[in-house]
């Protein structure tokens, strides 16, 4: 049996669709009154004809990461576990809840593992925890964290848990990591790279100059997958598809949304004035900031990420950027969300 953690999530529910379309059924931990709407809209549109009986193959499992009893009792008959559940945000008044979740929720999924002698554990990480150079701008697994300022408190959530899952392994656990670039790929319009694709949507009009790595939700899935199937453990990888400019992304984006792309690029100084305005908004209007000093600087970064090593160990080849944006726009045009 499998059980799979942050099944509602964009990564989650994908794994989930690939997972039961090979017609195995899987856990899925999901929270009290988190909503399955979603994932059922993913099922319906990677599989129209037979949706229904595919999505019934998962059973739902109420519990929380910061419960290990309830993961005890999820873990129950177990031999393998997808843990895609954490908390993405760079709003500090929601740092030490994301700490928390990130941190000891992935403590307590590693010791509830041991626990109860499950076979092997993929964990889905993030680019943020790979850390960042100290010259130059290429990222490969190599590279040694650092404690340095280009760090988010969201990679620095990120690198805590994975080292919680390396302690795992030590005490005996098989364990694989994945570090995925910004994903892209259907999802809730409110959360992820669904959000940009929908502010482009809506007529977005400032880019940025930074640039980052990308890769398509569907082949964070099936890397997954393929990971827990070799006999492949204690290692982790990037999944990278293609490094570019965030004013390119967005031009595909607008070009699948059928809209004009932005046309105001917004460099450091005015992304500087922007995460200020946008703090002094939200403090008056009590709602979370569009804009934070953290999402300003990674904007304006200029990173490539290197996937050579899951292209050599697994044969592995990547869908384009374009391809997973005309997958997300594809997907919006038949279902309106949010």
């Amino acid at each position: 049996m499998i059980l799979l953690t942050g099944g509602t999530g964009l990564v989650g529910s994908h794994l989930l669709y690939e997972i039961t379309a090979a017609g195995n059924r899987v856990k899925a931990l999901k929270r009290k009154g988190s909503p399955t709407e979603v994932v059922e809209k993913i099922f319906q549109w990677y599989n129209p004809n037979n949706h229904t009986s595919q999505f019934a193959l998962i059973d739902w499992v109420e519990g929380d990461v910061s419960d290990i009893f309830s993961l005890q009792e999820a873990l129950k008959g177990v031999k393998k576990v997808y843990h895609c559940a954490a908390v993405v945000s760079f709003v500090p008044s929601e740092r030490p809840q994301m700490l928390k979740i990130n941190i000891e929720g992935t403590a307590n999924l590693v010791n509830a593992c041991l626990l109860e002698n499950v076979e092997k554990l993929c964990h889905c990480s993030s680019i943020a925890a790979v850390g960042r150079p100290d010259k130059g701008i290429w990222v490969d697994e190599s590279l040694i964290w650092k404690t340095s300022r280009k760090n988010s408190y969201y990679s620095i959530s990120k690198f805590g848990a994975e080292r919680e899952v390396w302690r795992g392994s030590e005490e005996g656990l098989n364990v694989v990591i994945v570090n995925p670039s910004v994903i892209i790929g259907p999802g809730d319009p409110s959360r992820s790279s669904a959000r940009l694709f929908t502010t482009v949507k809506n007529g977005l009009r400032f880019y940025s100059s930074g640039a980052t790595g990308f890769v398509d939700a569907r082949d964070v899935a099936m890397a997954m997958l393929q990971l827990m199937e070799k006999d492949i453990a204690n290692e982790r990888y990037i999944l990278n598809s293609e490094n570019i400019s965030y004013k390119e992304l967005f031009n595909v984006f607008a070009q699948k949304a059928g809209v004009s792309p932005p046309f105001f690029r917004a460099g450091k100084t005015l992304s500087e004035i922007a995460w200020r305005l946008e703090k002094a908004r939200s403090l008056l209007t009590g709602s979370n900031p569009l804009i934070t000093r953290e999402t300003a600087k990674s904007a304006n970064s200029r990173y490539c990420f290197s996937s050579e090593k899951i292209q050599k160990d697994l044969i592995f080849q990547f869908r384009s950027v374009e391809e997973a944006a005309e997958n997300t726009a594809g997907f919006f045009r038949k279902f309106t969300l949010g």
